[in-house]
C-alpha cells in the first residue's frame, strides 16, 4: 500500500518526528509506505490520499481533482475551525453533503482522563478522539457523544488530526484506526 501525505497545503507533516514519527514506524511495520509528497498532481500516483489540517485553500481545480478521483481520500480537521482549516475542508466536502462543524465535542463523562478527549465506537472498538469538531453528513464511521468521522464513497472526513499523533497512537484501539486509513480500509 503507498500513501500520499499531502505537504501542498501547510499540512501538519508526516516527516515531523516530534508528531508522527510512531505512526510511521507502525506503517512501516505493517508494509505501508507513507510518502510526504509536495506536488498535487503527484498524490494521485498513489492508493491513500491523506490532508492532515490543510491550512491552505484548495484551488477549483484541486477540488475537481479531488471530487472525481477513485482514490481513497482522507481529510482531517480540528476543533473550532483553528487556522481556517475546517473552512477549507468544507469547501470540498460540502459537495458530497459533509461539513465539519465549527465547535468541539466535549465528554465529562465518557472520556480518556480529559473531557477533550472523548471516547468514540469505532468498528465495535474504542478510540480517543482528542479536540475534536463534530462532523454532519455522510455515512458516520466513528460515534460517540457526536459524530467525529464520516464518509461518502471514497472519501472520509475525521473531525481530528491529532487521534493518531505520537501522544494519542497508543491509546485505546487508535494504532489500529490509524494503520487501517492507511491500508484505505476506512
Amino acid at each position: 500500500m503507498k500513501v500520499a501525505w499531502d505537504s501542498s497545503h501547510g499540512e501538519f507533516l508526516i516527516n515531523d518526528y516530534y508528531y508522527f514519527s510512531k505512526l510511521k514506524k507502525y506503517a512501516e511495520i505493517e508494509g505501508i509506505k507513507v510518502d510526504q509528497v509536495e506536488s498535487f498532481d503527484e498524490l494521485w500516483n498513489y492508493d491513500v490520499v491523506v490532508f492532515n489540517y490543510p491550512e491552505t485553500e484548495f484551488s477549483r481545480g484541486e477540488i475537481e481533482k479531488i471530487l472525481n478521483s477513485k482514490k481513497k481520500v482522507v481529510f482531517l480537521a480540528y476543533y473550532s475551525n483553528i487556522d481556517g482549516v475546517a473552512e477549507n475542508i468544507n469547501r470540498v466536502v460540502k459537495k458530497l453533503g459533509i461539513e465539519v462543524k465549527n465547535g468541539v465535542v466535549i465528554d465529562e463523562e465518557n472520556n480518556d482522563g480529559d473531557k477533550m478527549f472523548p471516547i468514540a465506537r469505532w468498528k465495535g472498538k474504542e478510540v480517543v478522539m482528542p479536540c475534536s469538531a463534530p462532523v454532519k453528513g455522510g455515512t458516520p464511521t466513528i460515534i460517540g457523544k457526536d459524530v467525529f468521522a464520516s464518509k461518502k464513497g471514497n472519501l472520509s472526513v475525521f473531525g481530528t488530526c491529532v487521534f493518531w499523533d505520537n501522544y494519542s497512537i497508543d491509546r485505546k484501539s487508535n494504532r489500529e484506526l490509524a494503520l487501517s486509513i492507511l491500508k484505505g480500509d476506512f
